[in-house]
C-alpha cells in the first residue's frame, strides 16, 4: 500500500477520536496538591477538602497502575516516585482533582473528577489520571480546564505492568504501560 493511503487511512481512523474530544464542552476542575491548597481556597474547607483526599487514596489503590518490580515503576515515574504496596509498587500521588463546586445549579458537583489521585510521569508535562488521560498541560494547582471524558472515574486495574514502558510512546498511545490494557 502507497505511503500516502496509509497516512489517509491513519488519519481517517483518528478523526472520530478527535472530533469527540473537541465537541466535548470543556469543564473546569480543581486540583491540589496538598490538603493546606485546598482547604486555603476558596471552594472547600478543611473538612470537604479531607473527605475528597480521602476518596481519592481510596480510588488510588484501586485504579493505579501496578508494577510487580520497583525499577519498572520508576521507569515510568521516575525515581523515588513508587511506594510499594504488599508485592507491588504504585506510583504516588502527586495531585488530587476536584470538582469545581457548582452554586448556580443547587449546589451539587459537576458528575466526574472529584476525589481522583493524579499522578506525575517521569518524562515531566502535566498530570495524568490513573487511565493517563493529561490534566492541563502544567503541574499547577488550582482551577484548571479539561473535557469531561478525562475526568471520568479511572478503571480498575486488576493486572499488573511487568516492565516499564510508559515513557512517550504510551503517553501517545494513552494507556499506561505501552499500549498494555487492563481488565476491569
Amino acid at each position: 500500500m502507497k505511503r500516502s493511503k496509509k497516512l489517509t487511512l491513519a488519519v481517517m481512523g483518528l478523526a472520530p477520536i478527535a472530533l469527540t474530544a473537541c465537541s466535548e464542552k470543556p469543564v473546569d476542575m480543581l486540583v491540589y496538591k496538598t490538603l493546606s491548597e485546598c482547604s486555603s481556597d476558596v471552594y472547600y474547607n478543611e473538612k470537604e477538602c479531607k473527605t475528597e483526599f480521602d476518596k481519592a487514596s481510596k480510588t488510588h489503590r484501586s485504579a493505579a497502575p501496578k508494577y510487580k518490580n520497583l525499577s519498572a515503576c520508576e521507569s515510568d515515574f521516575g525515581r523515588n516516585s513508587c511506594n510499594s504496596m504488599g508485592s507491588l509498587y504504585l506510583p504516588m500521588i502527586a495531585a488530587y482533582m476536584l470538582a469545581v463546586p457548582n452554586i448556580n445549579r443547587s449546589g451539587g458537583y459537576y458528575g466526574g473528577g472529584y476525589g481522583q489521585p493524579l499522578y506525575r510521569t517521569r518524562g515531566g508535562g502535566g498530570y495524568r489520571t490513573g487511565d493517563n488521560y493529561e490534566i492541563g498541560k502544567s503541574r499547577k494547582s488550582g482551577k484548571i480546564s479539561t473535557v469531561p471524558s478525562k475526568t471520568k472515574k479511572p478503571s480498575i486495574k486488576t493486572r499488573t505492568v511487568s516492565r516499564g514502558g510508559f515513557g512517550s510512546q504510551a503517553a501517545a498511545r494513552g494507556s499506561w504501560g505501552g499500549g498494555r490494557t487492563f481488565g476491569g
